[in-house]
Order: structure tokens, then C-alpha cells, then sequence
């Protein structure tokens, strides 16, 4: 029967705005426009957000009359099993912490006697929404004026350098060898100065002309061109940018919940009272759809070590829960 009347709540919530269990509370449902998330690129349809309402206590026989109705009951058996099903929702609170029920959502209790409420996403209560799901679209790419100019100034830029180099190297491979000659005239002066006066018949047959024998090498005439200069840095460039390597960012994805607060303030509180008991990485993780700051312990991106990490904190706050995010 509990299952049963789950399923009558959930029916219930998609033609009325307001649910009341007796003596316990009421699911109130409001409506909700579609929305597009800009950083996972989906698209939302319209639905009724619902929110839990402790103070909704009185019995409007709404949800009796539907499970007399619906399972052939007398008004007085359907008030027998709805208080059954309360009395074992109030006894799950206090035992697990925690209550679902299907296709609406999960109760939670708090350690100050507080119940939330965390929607399911599982259905959509709005029949006006009835056969539209959540679509992903694809990103849109837009090149703005200035990527446009600044990339046909690089079109530009490249194109001139590479008529440039050609310039500069046809310029070297003519001067080089006429530095080349110019050494090699400059090396031999001595010698043709030497021959010369060898040959002039006043000179002296003591003097005595001494040779000095030089060596010179190809190598150390080095012509020194603008040209190896922008070719070395065309390559360094494009090495550079092949050995770029943008290293992927860890994200924590699943999170130990202390608890859930409808003030921020309060949230505040709670990460002041975590940080003194040395969890440093306590922070207020998101909002949920019912509005709520939801205050973690710590962050994990592997479930394995969240879960360890879970057991231990269960020993001091058994209220504390796991929430993983896609």
C-alpha cells in the first residue's frame, strides 16, 4: 500500500497545486518556466516546481477520496491505511534520515528536527509539458570583427615573411661569394707585395724578406644574415606552439552533505562550525531546485574515496549524505 499511495501523490501533483498528507505535511507545487543552462548547452521544458510545507497539517480529503476511489475503499479504510503510511513516514525519518518517494522526490531530516525537501527530476508534473524532454543543443561558434581582422593580419604577416625570406636568401647566396673573394684578395696582399719587390732591381741582394705563412679558413668568415635570424624564430614559433599542452582540470563531482538551508546565512554558520572541526574544504555546494544552500564536507572526484570518507563522517553526524553531480 505505501507504494500505492506514493503513486497516488505523484497522480495528485499533476492536477492540483497542493497535496496534504494529514499530520504531516503538504507538497506544494508552483510553475516553473523552461530555462537553458548556457555551461551544459540543455534546453528545459516548463514544469511544477515542488516544495515541502511542514505546517500543511489539516485533512482536506483530497488524497483520501483518491485512495478510496482508486482501490475500492471506504472513506474510514483509506484514513486507516493514510495514517499507516504517515506513521511509517515518521518513523523512516527518524530511523534512516532519509524517505523517497517515487516520481516526487526525498525527505530529509535534519539534526535540528527540520524536514527538507529534494525534488525528483524523474517527472514532470506539468501536463502542459507532457511529451517534451530535456534536449541538448549543440554550442554556437561566433567570430567576432576583431578575431576576423586579426586573422587576416596573421594571413598577411605570413604571406610577407615568406616573400621576404626568398628576397634575403637569393640576397645572400650573391653576396656570399663576393665576401668569400674579398678574403681570400685581402689574405694574398703580403705575397704580392713580397713578389713585387723581389723583382726591382734596387733592391738590396741581402735583404732578406721574411714570409710570414698565414692559414686561413673558410670558417671564420661567418656572414651574419637577418635572414637566419626570422627563420629561426618562424621555427621556434611553430615548435612552441605543436608543444602546447592544455592539462585537464580535476573537478570534484561527488560531495558529503552536513546539510541543507533555506538562509545562506545559516549555510555561513554551518561552514564556520565544519571549518573549526578541520574540515577546511567545507563550502556551500550549489543551490538546489527548491532554493536550498547545500553545505558539504569535503569534495571528491573519485567515489570510492567519498563513500570511505562517508562512513567516517556517519559516525558523528549519522544525517550526513552523498551527492554526486553529472
Amino acid at each position: 500500500m505505501k507504494t500505492k499511495i506514493n503513486k497516488h501523490i505523484s497522480f495528485l501533483l499533476c492536477e492540483h497545486n497542493c497535496v496534504v498528507i494529514p499530520d504531516f505535511g503538504g507538497f506544494v507545487a508552483n510553475y516553473e518556466s523552461a530555462r537553458i543552462d548556457s555551461r551544459s548547452h540543455f534546453m528545459y521544458a516548463p514544469k511544477k516546481s515542488i516544495v515541502f510545507n511542514k505546517s500543511l497539517q489539516n485533512n482536506d480529503g483530497l488524497l483520501v477520496n483518491e485512495i478510496a476511489s482508486c482501490e475500492g475503499l471506504t472513506f474510514k479504510q483509506a484514513k486507516k491505511e493514510l495514517d499507516k503510511y504517515v506513521l511509517d513516514l515518521k518513523e523512516s525519518l527518524k530511523l534512516y534520515k532519509k524517505v523517497f518517494i517515487e516520481e516526487v522526490g526525498t525527505l530529509l531530516y535534519t539534526s535540528e528536527g527540520n524536514i527538507l525537501f529534494v525534488q525528483s527530476n524523474s517527472r514532470n508534473h506539468l501536463l502542459d509539458s507532457f511529451g517534451l524532454s530535456t534536449v541538448q543543443y549543440p554550442a554556437i561558434q561566433r567570430t567576432s570583427v576583431q578575431e576576423q581582422f586579426e586573422e587576416k593580419i596573421k594571413h598577411i604577416d605570413k604571406k610577407h615573411l615568406t616573400s621576404n625570406k626568398m628576397v634575403l636568401l637569393k640576397a645572400a647566396a650573391v653576396l656570399l661569394p663576393l665576401f668569400m673573394v674579398s678574403a681570400l684578395g685581402i689574405s694574398n696582399k703580403e705575397k704580392i707585395q713580397a713578389t713585387y719587390a723581389n723583382l726591382s732591381p734596387f733592391s738590396s741582394s741581402t735583404t732578406e724578406i721574411v714570409e710570414t705563412k698565414k692559414s686561413y679558413s673558410l670558417d671564420k668568415f661567418d656572414i651574419e644574415s637577418p635572414t637566419n635570424d626570422i627563420e629561426q624564430a618562424v621555427i621556434s614559433f611553430y615548435e612552441a606552439k605543436d608543444n602546447m599542452v592544455t592539462s585537464p582540470i580535476d573537478l570534484d563531482k561527488h560531495f558529503i552533505i552536513a546539510g541543507a538551508f533555506s538562509s545562506e546565512k545559516n549555510a555561513q554558520k554551518m561552514i564556520a562550525k565544519l571549518k573549526g572541526a578541520d574540515f577546511g574544504n567545507s563550502k556551500i555546494v550549489n543551490q538546489s531546485h527548491s532554493g536550498l544552500y547545500r553545505v558539504c564536507y569535503d569534495g571528491f572526484s573519485n567515489s570510492s574515496e567519498a563513500l570511505s570518507a562517508l562512513r567516517k563522517i556517519k559516525k558523528t553526524n549519522p544525517s550526513a549524505w552523498l551527492l554526486s553531480l553529472n
